[in-house]
């Protein structure tokens, strides 16, 4: 249940690094607009776009540094799981390796119970006839 609880946090990170992906090609979508008016733009309205110019800098820089923390943090949340996944299989594998030898011995010894079991029974099934057969002839 803590790993489904895990993944489904690394999902909706995941979603959050799309949705901040997306908001960030949209911010230098606009960046570039505005740089190209801000080239062409002259007196106050140049004032004015190079300042929403800078605002909007900042904040495709402020987007890339959280899409840097969460692609981090989520490596990390990987690493660690996959570390702890090793560590858990390390600590089973022996004691798995034993049911499946004790398994492996137990149907060795259900299959020969079973074939010494079936000759009896057409032992039986044999005598069976032919004392049948006697007691047809006397």
């Amino acid at each position: 249940m803590a790993g489904g609880t895990r993944q489904g946090r690394i999902d909706q990170a995941r979603g959050k690094i799309r949705e901040l992906e997306g908001r960030l090609l949209k911010l230098e979508g606009q960046l570039k607009v505005l740089q190209g008016q801000t080239r062409q733009a002259r007196g106050q309205a140049r004032v004015r776009l190079a300042r929403l110019e800078k605002t909007a800098a900042s904040q495709v820089a402020r987007v890339q540094a959280a899409l840097g923390l969460s692609t981090e943090r989520i490596t990390d949340v990987l690493h660690t799981g996959r570390r702890r996944v090793e560590k858990l299989m390390r600590s089973v594998e022996p004691t798995l390796q034993k049911s499946l030898a004790q398994g492996r011995d137990l149907a060795r010894a259900s299959a020969v119970e079973a074939r010494l079991l079936s000759r009896g029974l057409r032992a039986g099934v044999k005598a069976g006839r032919e004392a049948f057969r006697r007691s047809r002839r006397a």
